[in-house]
């Protein structure tokens, strides 16, 4: 079996504390697993059904072409702080466009 490529991201924690997170495609479902397991974050609620909005995440470099399902839109109606960056990290795909992203873990995330 092959070498597996390393991709990286960036993400900043409250107060602004930045974080390079090295991962390799689909290695964990969703990039809310990946921060979980690896990195510690205390999210979820949900386990990752798009439903509570505690894993809410602003992109601040780069996008993520993938659209959002009626779902994750849903549930971003109702947290409050969310602008139109603003994604649900349960629903992201751990996978190559990840590769370079900054993103906010947004500390207050409440339903």
């Amino acid at each position: 079996m092959g070498k597996q490529e390393k991709f990286q991201f960036t993400y900043y924690k409250e107060f602004a504390e930045s974080r390079v997170a090295k991962f390799s495609t689909n290695e964990y479902h969703s990039l809310m697993e990946l921060l979980f397991d690896k990195y510690l974050e205390e999210w979820g609620e949900c386990k990752g059904r798009a439903w509570c909005g505690t894993c809410h995440i602003q992109v601040i470099e780069g996008c993520l072409p993938l659209k959002m399902d009626d779902q994750e839109s849903h549930t971003l109606s109702n947290v409050d702080g969310t602008t139109e960056t603003s994604r649900l990290a349960c629903q992201i795909p751990l996978n190559i466009e990840l590769n370079n992203i900054v993103f906010k873990i947004i500390s207050d995330n409440t339903y």
